[in-house]
């Protein structure tokens, strides 16, 4: 077989190829031919067990398709997610478990969502008494609504898989078909909130308070340093010459000036800004998002690491004043840079 799904092109979306695991558990615990049917959709069984391999997304829906197929089981992605651990997600599934708040959890997620795949992202919304988690298809990523199913359950049952099972959305917004009347129930059960189909967001729904609780396995130490990893991993699965990493590379050189302009990074790539833009997001990012990542990791660094003046470290980030760097870390992390100090 001519397999490419351990190196796509870079403009195919792809997914670690240790999230398909739970997938091959569940044929295998349904009595099918799990190698055979990653074959069939021109998918290295072997891949499975590597820790940084990637698959092509079409392939993986092709895979999804014959799975379905193959047992007739429409809740195949739910079922798909009982074999899986926080270390099937590399240090980001880790990270997540030691942290504070399922609001920290989900910031998690969305800033290292990439090192799963790069055929979504997560953005995190708040009202005064809401926090919502959606979770957005990047153009032209067309996953399996199986697929899309798992990965949402599994944000649903983020309190639970934190040790707090009381931690439930308040509700669940799914793009996918309303399931078969006799598999609604299990949809329910298995979300643990009210469901609505058909709906042209995906969304997870909590009460605001509900995600600022405490947890109680949270280890800001230990997240710290599994950061650092999921980021490392990150830069890995970009390809030297990427734009995205140049300007990484640059924005962290002259962030003391002040957060950068994408006229300013343009000139510095020699292109015009509406390129700029183009090429950051046909590789998943932008300008905004990858001063932001620098300005969080950096901020964690200096905070934990040094007895730098917050005047200090706000300025050498790109901040007007330390009040500014405040709201950002509040923004963050959910608390004050001294709280993040002293932690």
């Amino acid at each position: 077989m001519n397999n490419k799904a351990s190196n796509p092109t870079s403009n195919t979306p792809t997914a670690l190829a240790s999230w398909m695991r739970g997938l091959a558990r569940e044929l295998e615990h349904q009595g099918c031919d799990a190698r055979a049917l990653f074959n069939e959709a021109g998918l290295d069984f072997a891949l499975l067990d590597a820790p940084e391999a990637r698959y092509p997304v079409p392939q993986t829906t092709l895979l999804w398709q014959k799975a379905v197929a193959a047992t007739g089981d429409e809740t195949l992605g739910i079922k798909a997610i009982r074999h899986i651990t926080p270390a099937t997600f590399h240090a980001v599934g880790l990270s997540v478990m030691a942290s504070e708040t399922l609001e920290q959890a989900f910031g998690r997620m969305r800033r290292f969502v990439d090192l799963v795949t790069d055929a979504s992202e997560i953005e995190l919304l708040s009202t005064h008494d809401e926090f919502i988690v959606e979770l957005k298809l990047r153009e032209g990523a067309h996953p399996a609504h199986q697929s899309t199913d798992g990965f949402l359950c599994l944000l649903a049952n983020a309190g639970k898989g934190l040790g707090d099972p009381s931690l439930v959305p308040q509700r669940v917004e799914l793009s996918r078909p309303a399931p078969q009347v006799r598999n609604l129930d299990f949809f329910e059960k298995s979300f643990a909130a009210p469901l609505e189909f058909g709906c042209n967001t995906m969304r997870i729904v909590y009460e605001l308070s509900m995600v600022r609780t405490r947890l109680k396995g949270a280890n800001p130490l230990i997240a710290e340093h599994l950061d650092q990893a999921s980021q490392a991993a990150i830069e890995r699965l970009k390809p030297a010459s990427s734009v995205s990493k140049k300007v990484r590379t640059w924005v962290v050189n002259h962030l003391t000036q002040g957060a950068p302009s994408i006229e300013e990074a343009a000139a510095y790539m020699n292109m015009s800004a509406r390129n700029l833009q183009r090429k950051l997001a046909d590789e998943g990012t932008n300008l905004a998002s990858i001063v932001d990542e620098i300005r969080q990791s950096e901020a964690t660094r200096r905070l934990k690491q040094s007895q730098d003046s917050l005047t200090a470290i706000a300025l050498d980030l790109g901040f007007s004043d330390a009040s500014a760097f405040s709201r950002a870390c509040k923004r963050w992390f959910g608390k004050s840079p001294s709280d993040i100090r002293g932690a």
